[in-house]
């Protein structure tokens, strides 16, 4: 569809194009990809609503004695998508700001300012949906067809949630540049991010573990658990999860907030957009001087070279808070293991393939960094050394963090299951070993700056192939831990087959493109 050069629907155009180009090598095969995933969740959506949908009660919620607690698990849901858009928003504003340079561009051209940063805003908003669209979409309709038309509302709300989380986004990163200032503004707002995402559900799993009792809830102490709560379901801070379930009043309401939050956000935004985008262009450019301190080769070059790539990992806090978010997901599961008497229902066994998978996710973050991102590969590979000596120290130094971190949940689950923990402690060296290797053999060069988008840059096969030996892995040390160690042989094979069908030698150093 052709459109008018400099209209609004031209530049969101490009807006979208740009964003689908982010990371994507193949867009055809991409859509291609995303039609068929979809058409399948449809299907087997329709197969589960066209049965249970006539027996869920229409919306909205707001007579039945249970419907104030319904509101509830509602908006926690809400609370929890929205604290992940607002996150990406403020991933995407930040973006925006440090690494488009194209503030000469946008200046010089003969169109809007205002109108290139309204549809770039806009952008940002639908730039959050096509995951909750394609995972919600699919079930609300099909309750919308065989339940109530009024669950089309929920979509009306999930998709204006977009916009209402970039027009707080855009709020957030404008005062943080306003008050801390161009520098640590783009490592602060990395670092929000990543805990806006987690707050939500670590709060959820905070309370999960702190009511839970020894046994499982029998359904007469469920009903009365829900009646101890005594929530209002009209009172006026469940009013997103009203509108999300068809309520007239709540659904107008939050049009209108979404519809005074986004202008508000993009205009505050645009206000300072020209200056802090100069400021932050600037930001680098300071006279370099040489440090009379020289660092002294102590203990051999292996060990400068993990010394150096460990320093170089401390010292990005834009980093640590991407490998820290991961680490937030699970962190329920520790409070759990070194809690004493926690009347968990959870077996210690359980806890063996958590760790391993774990294990897995930081070695594979990290050898990314200490291999594909390596920033002077040119200086290497003229270097007098081994290339092989060097592939040593970079696994070292992606593994032994690891290693490390895991030492307390693994001697905590040794304490309590010494079989569970040794086969724990068996199956975290192998998955940070496998992960590590895989990166090693399949590295793809890249910026350190682009560790966010890497995932999207690898390849799918290798992807796949990486996540089947880490459930391998994790399968066979789930089995082994809860005394199936001749059945957990099958998973560890295939692992086994699949990493040995991985490996690639490749040149030790790659530049990147």
């Amino acid at each position: 569809m052709s459109s008018r050069p400099g209209s609004v629907l031209w530049l969101m155009q490009h807006e979208l194009r740009l964003f689908w180009r982010r990371g994507k090598k193949r867009a055809l095969s991409g859509l291609v990809m995303a039609g068929i995933l979809l058409s399948v969740w449809m299907l087997f959506s329709y197969m589960i609503f066209s049965r249970i949908g006539p027996f869920i009660p229409p919306p909205p919620f707001v007579n039945g004695p249970g419907d104030g607690f319904a509101l509830l698990i509602v908006t926690v849901a809400l609370g929890f998508m929205g604290s992940v858009m607002t996150s990406g928003a403020i991933l995407a504003a930040v973006d925006a700001i440090y690494t488009r340079n194209d503030l000469d561009l946008l200046l010089s051209s003969p169109v809007s300012p205002w109108r290139v940063l309204v549809v770039r805003s806009s952008a940002i908003a639908i730039g959050a949906l096509p995951i909750y669209a394609g995972l919600l979409g699919p079930p609300l309709l099909w309750m919308a067809i065989f339940s109530s038309p009024l669950w089309l509302a929920s979509i009306v709300v999930l998709v204006t949630m977009a916009f209402a989380a970039t027009g707080l986004a855009l709020l957030i990163v404008t005062g943080l540049f306003r008050l801390i200032g161009p520098r640590s503004t783009r490592v602060f707002a990395q670092i929000f991010s990543a805990v806006a995402g987690a707050a939500v559900f670590l709060g959820f799993q905070y309370f999960n573990i702190s009511s839970r009792e020894s046994g499982s809830m029998t359904g007469e102490e469920m009903q009365a658990m829900i009646a101890g709560f005594a929530i209002d379901p009209n009172a006026f801070w469940l009013f997103p999860a009203r509108a999300f379930t068809g309520e007239i009043t709540s659904t107008v309401l939050w049009l209108a907030l979404v519809a005074v939050l986004f202008p508000f956000g993009v205009y505050i935004f645009s206000r300072s957009y020209v200056s802090d985008a100069a400021a932050a262009s600037a930001m680098g450019r300071k006279k370099r001087t040489s440090d009379v301190r020289v660092a002294e080769v102590r203990g051999g070059l292996m060990q400068t070279i993990i010394r150096k790539e460990l320093r170089l990992i401390s010292r990005d806090p834009l980093l640590l808070s991407q490998i820290g978010l991961q680490l937030l997901y699970l962190l329920p599961l520790g409070f759990l293991l070194v809690r004493p008497d926690s009347g968990m229902q959870l077996t210690e066994a359980a806890f063996a393939p958590a760790l391993s998978l774990l294990a897995s996710m930081l070695a594979g973050s990290l050898i990314w960094i200490t291999v594909s991102a390596e920033d002077t590969p040119d200086l290497l590979a003229s270097a007098p050394v081994s290339p092989r000596m060097v592939d040593r120290a970079k696994l070292t130094a992606a593994i032994g963090p690891v290693l490390l971190l895991m030492t307390i949940p693994l001697i905590a689950l040794l304490a309590r299951d010494p079989w569970a923990g040794a086969w724990a402690t068996a199956g975290v060296i192998s998955a940070a070993f496998a992960a590590a290797l895989i990166g090693l053999w399949r590295r793809n060069p890249g910026s350190r700056r682009d560790f966010v988008r890497r995932r999207a840059k690898a390849s799918v096969l290798v992807g796949l192939g990486q996540a089947i030996v880490t459930l391998g892995i994790t399968g066979a040390v789930g089995l082994a831990a809860h005394g199936l160690p001749w059945l957990a042989i099958i998973p560890a094979i295939l692992a086994a087959a699949l990493l040995g069908a991985l490996y690639k030698p490749t040149p030790s150093f790659a530049v990147a493109d």
